[in-house]
């Protein structure tokens, strides 16, 4: 009986092969690219929850996220909003354009803005391609809560660039990064033995595929 069931997993296995399915891992823990990538993100958001508890307001923003832009890799700017998700200050002053911006006329944001209005927790996005005049970005959100309510939210931006070099991704041969059901960020071309890991993220979830 032991010999039937060790050759019929054994077949299993060689079927699987055969059809060269992705190896899967539900457990981030069990892959090395998803454990980096949780580890990467705990650290920035524990970083952005610090910062918050310091209530920053539009004259004391900069002083309170400056550990942050200087302890971060990668770091691109920052922002400070209302709770009705406008820009009111930034972090580097060259961005003084982006201060009255009203960042619920974005698309992409829609679903976060709601998120934010009903269940105020911290939020993280996809890799984002602005514009051609910016590189690739991740954008996370933290709100700054008051007597129970939302009274402002802060947010950092980092190169995609640093986020793939923090978790190994930038030495791989091809991957993917799927947001939303939806593609990101990809290099390379997958093959069909390719690794995958689902991530639950802050307010999100990230597939990512890579192989070496």
């Amino acid at each position: 009986m032991k010999i039937y069931i060790a050759l019929l997993l054994l077949m299993i296995a060689v079927n699987a092969i055969g059809e060269q399915t992705p190896i899967y891992s539900s457990d981030p823990n069990n892959d090395p690219v998803g454990n980096k990538t949780i580890a990467y993100f705990t650290d920035l958001f524990d970083k952005l929850g610090s910062a918050a508890q310091k209530d920053p307001g539009y004259d004391t923003y900069r002083k309170i996220m400056k550990p942050v832009a200087e302890s971060t890799k990668g770091f691109y700017g920052g922002w400070l909003a209302s709770p009705d998700w406008v820009i009111t200050q930034v972090y580097y002053p060259s961005h003084f354009i982006a201060r009255g911006f009203d960042l619920k006329n974005v698309k992409e944001l829609k679903n976060f803005y709601k998120m934010m209005q009903e269940k105020p927790a911290p939020q993280l996005s996809e890799p984002g391609h602005v514009s051609i005049i910016q590189p690739p970005l991740i954008a996370m959100r933290y709100p700054v809560i008051k007597d129970g309510k939302v009274k402002n939210i802060i947010s950092i931006k980092v190169r995609t660039e640093a986020y793939l070099k923090a978790v190994g991704l930038d030495k791989c041969s091809a991957y993917k990064i799927l947001f939303g059901g939806k593609l990101a960020e990809e290099k390379g071309k997958l093959t069909k033995e390719h690794k995958e890991v689902k991530l639950q993220l802050p307010s999100t979830e990230w597939i990512i595929q890579y192989q070496k």
